[in-house]
């Protein structure tokens, strides 16, 4: 257990710098271009992926620690115990030869969303709506500030203001709606 949540806070530590160095290196100068940032969202997307699948095996391991101390360690402590031992060993042995995880990898990736990532994300869009507005200089108005929205010739202001704000909107939304750790029930069954 301990080594599976050194592997998350790993990855979250990758997440936390990738957006440090970004946002140093964006803000640092007027002639790197907004949509730098944009992609360092993709980047905490990537180990937002890394790290819910690291957390969807932390969670399998867990449950089978729990099983083993349900029923193993219980029966050591009280040998006239139930007699449902079959049951339980046939489980973790199945288990143990075909995994099944406890948990899908979508709602993995929404606890740490929730958890650690949703601050990175809000973090990362307001460093980027800032760079838009002070970078070559001040916008006067709104207007202004919409056309410094596109990217290059390719990608129109509206397209990058709409993905940009359901990217924001989706994920704190996901976020809202995802439940807590301590909700999601992965006790083990008798």
């Amino acid at each position: 257990m301990t080594v599976w949540r050194s592997r998350l806070d790993t990855t979250s530590n990758w997440a936390i710098l990738l957006t440090t160095g970004m946002t140093t290196f964006t803000l640092g100068s007027p002639n790197i271009p907004h949509y730098i940032l944009l992609l360092g969202l993709a980047l905490i997307g990537i180990c937002m992926l890394i790290e819910a699948r690291r957390y969807r095996h932390m969670l399998h391991s867990k449950w089978r620690l729990q099983v083993m101390e349900a029923h193993y360690f219980e029966r050591q402590l009280r040998p006239l115990g139930s007699a449902s031992d079959a049951e339980w060993k046939a489980q973790l042995a199945d288990d143990l030869k075909q995994p099944a995880m406890k948990t899908s990898l979508f709602m993995a990736f929404r606890l740490r969303l929730r958890r650690n990532y949703l601050l990175l994300v809000y973090f990362i869009s307001a460093v980027w709506l800032t760079k838009v507005f002070l970078h070559p200089q001040g916008a006067q108005d709104l207007t202004e500030f919409y056309q410094r929205l596109v990217v290059g010739e390719m990608i129109p202001s509206w397209f990058v203001a709409i993905t940009a704000g359901l990217f924001v909107v989706g994920s704190t939304a996901l976020a809202a709606v995802s439940p807590s750790e301590e909700a999601l029930d992965l006790s083990p069954r008798p």
